[in-house]
């Protein structure tokens, strides 16, 4: 099929879920796509993988669900709790009677090895892993290429239109001059990988969260079968989290009993781990002249909820829309195309960011007896009355109606 523009190059800064997934569904409907990532391959740790119901969808209607299972990339996540004095007290899936399943646990570095190999039966697609880029290259105003380094070597990557997809605390912000407005920096997560317990039952189908008197720990299991821990604490920065003998007393005291002996056995200095600084902002505005920020580069989510990337994906599906149909119009791919896409996203991205900032001033933020308050006697009420599930489900579901408007069926492979 013929189209208005013979080429159009988008170039992605960033090759996670958002960008990796906005590469797919350009490429796939004809427009050219360059993709830079500063890492030498897909392997990372310690990163969200929980996919609810808004992104299932989508997925669904890519034809992806059903080979992302079938190879283990994805995985069903029957059981999502939060537990709070060894009972739960939130359940989203395999509890109760009351309740939805929490969705997928989607495995990062074999879902994006999976789209950069069905975009790689396209020839107007290029991935360079390895490329740090370090600044913009502007004319008249506008962003035409970036600058980085690959191999030791610098170079200049020139196209038509940007998209940063790079995550949080990109310095691409301050590159082109975007301000971003913080709204919680309320605790720290220390992320830590361990060998999964030899009893079964304690290793989650899905996530389990533990509300402590002082820490919040939350527990799902790894492509590898391990089990990452995500350990918020109110205290800390990256000085004191050097302090293997400190951080290990702490964590043996505060973490469920019944995973104190995975603790003790396995925590020492070699122990994977990482300090995420959680913040929660938005950019005033996401876009400069040839140049769009999506996902946590526009506004950096919160872990709490499991929320950014799934919110990161569907800014992914109405960048995709609008650029394809200016594509298919010849139309430019100019600041009013940004615009709209931003007005689009910008209603789901401050309520989920609103929901998120409550519920971790809840968890981690206020008294334990108003938390004890809330999770014991407020919530059984709003569910006998329908409320939480309610609510639960719009979160989800997703705030807004994100639809796929241009999905192609799935190619084999080479």
């Amino acid at each position: 099929m013929e189209h208005g523009k013979a080429h159009a190059e988008v170039v992605i800064v960033g090759a996670g879920p958002a960008g990796m997934l906005l590469a797919y569904l350009l490429v796939t409907n004809g427009i050219s796509v360059h993709v830079l990532e500063r890492h030498a391959d897909f392997k990372r740790e310690f990163r969200g993988e929980g996919i609810q119901p808004s992104v299932m969808r989508i997925l669904d209607q890519l034809g992806f669900l059903a080979p992302l299972l079938e190879n283990g990339i994805a995985t069903p996540a029957h059981e999502a709790v939060i537990y709070m004095d060894n009972r739960p007290v939130v359940t989203l899936g395999g509890v109760d009677g009351m309740t939805d399943d929490f969705g997928l646990i989607l495995f990062q570095e074999g879902f994006l090895d999976f789209l950069h190999q069905q975009c790689s039966t396209y020839s107007h697609y290029r991935l360079d892993m390895g490329f740090t880029v370090t600044d913009v290259v502007t004319r008249n105003g506008q962003v035409v290429g970036v600058q980085g380094r690959r191999d030791g070597r610098n170079e200049v990557v020139d196209g038509e239109f940007f998209v940063a997809t790079t995550g949080r605390n990109t310095g691409l912000r301050k590159r082109v001059g975007l301000e971003a407005q913080t709204l919680e920096t309320a605790f720290n997560i220390y992320w830590l990988k361990f060998d999964a317990p030899d009893d079964p039952a304690l290793i989650p189908n899905g996530f389990r969260a533990y509300l402590g008197e002082e820490s919040l720990f939350v527990l799902y299991r790894t492509y590898d079968h391990r089990i990452q821990v995500a350990w918020g604490k109110r205290w800390g920065n990256s000085a004191v989290f050097k302090d293997v003998d400190g951080i290990r007393e702490r964590l043996i005291e505060e973490v469920p009993a019944v995973y104190r002996p995975m603790i003790e056995s396995q925590f020492d200095d070699r122990t994977e781990r990482q300090l995420l600084k959680v913040a929660v902002d938005r950019l005033e505005k996401w876009h400069v002249p040839g140049m769009l920020f999506l996902g946590d580069a526009a506004h950096t989510m919160s872990p709490v909820a499991g929320q950014g990337i799934n919110l990161a994906m569907r800014d992914s599906v109405v960048a995709a829309n609008h650029l394809i149909t200016a594509y298919r119009h010849n139309q430019p791919f100019d600041e009013a195309l940004c615009q709209r896409i931003e007005q689009e996203r910008r209603p789901e991205v401050e309520a989920m960011q609103s929901f998120q900032i409550m519920l971790g001033r809840l968890m981690l933020g206020a008294p334990r007896w108003q938390s004890r308050l809330v999770f014991h006697r407020l919530m059984p009420i709003l569910s006998l009355i329908g409320v939480r599930q309610r609510y639960i489900k719009r979160v989800q579901a997703g705030v807004t109606d994100v639809q796929l408007q241009y999905p192609v069926p799935l190619t084999p492979t080479r």
